[in-house]
């Protein structure tokens, strides 16, 4: 299973640092992500914002996700599906969970190198403005940390979602459209719940149970307050652990019927 893994692996990653689609989006991601950081940090005093001006950065990249993770996972399975390279490969002593971990994990540390990207504005900014940099906070290095934790969570799972959809389809923009929208629509529901006051009604035990669990599946927005000041939330981890498991046993399921 290891070395299947790490064949995979190697050659997905070779994939994406070949692919012309894949330079082109990220470099307009992070052109766009760059001057909106600028004209944030421009306009923060005036601005609302109670987190750490850093953590602005982290939520650009999570809500600039639906945008960019459909070109890192939609060509994974649906392009090798349509070209029947993926019955070939199938055909190989391979594991299907190897396959799919495999690519899963080539599209997340491509997704991780460019969240390394993203944070290099902030880093230009210390190194060319140290006193401005110093007073937006920039010098505490655990604001750094927890909010690259919290985007290393989130990537998981987003990435996950995006070589589930590929799984289902034959068709790469289908994979992309689909990846989309499911992230959207995830996101759309931690933004509907933030701010929200987390209350259990009932004091059933069942009832506190099912509110424990949900935690940050619908409550992720808020638990960025932990990890902009560095402290690391656990449970959310742990959720985000919950649903790239889920979405890579779905996709490797999907695959392993075509063994059969």
């Amino acid at each position: 299973m290891i070395n299947g893994y790490w064949v995979i692996l190697r050659s997905e990653l070779f994939s994406l640092f070949i692919s012309p689609a894949t330079y082109v989006s990220t470099f307009y991601f992070l052109a766009l992500l760059g001057v909106g950081f600028r004209f944030f940090i421009e306009s923060f005093i005036g601005t609302n914002w109670i987190l750490p001006p850093l953590s602005s950065l982290a939520v650009g990249l999570i809500f600039g996700s639906p945008a960019l993770i459909p070109f890192l996972t939609m060509r994974t399975l649906a392009e090798e599906r349509r070209l029947g390279t993926l019955e070939t490969l199938m055909s190989a002593p391979i594991e299907g969970s190897s396959i799919i971990i495999g690519k899963w994990s080539a599209s997340y540390l491509f997704f991780l190198i460019i969240c390394c990207g993203a944070y290099a504005y902030p880093l230009l900014l210390w190194i060319l403005f140290p006193e401005q940099a110093q007073t937006l906070g920039f010098n505490h290095i655990e604001h750094w940390i927890g909010g690259f934790i919290f985007l290393m969570s989130f990537g998981a799972s987003f990435t996950a979602i995006g070589i589930f959809a590929s799984s289902v389809t034959r068709n790469q923009m289908v994979a992309g459209m689909l990846t989309f929208s499911l992230i959207t629509l995830y996101l759309a529901i931690m933004a509907f719940s933030y701010g929200e006051p987390h209350q259990v009604a009932s004091n059933n035990a069942y009832d506190q149970f099912l509110s424990s669990i949900g935690g940050s599946l619908n409550k992720g927005l808020d638990k960025l307050q932990f990890f902009a000041v560095g402290i690391i939330h656990i449970p959310t981890i742990l959720h985000q652990f919950i649903v790239v498991f889920l979405f890579l046993t779905l996709a490797t399921l999907q695959i392993e019927r075509m063994r059969h």
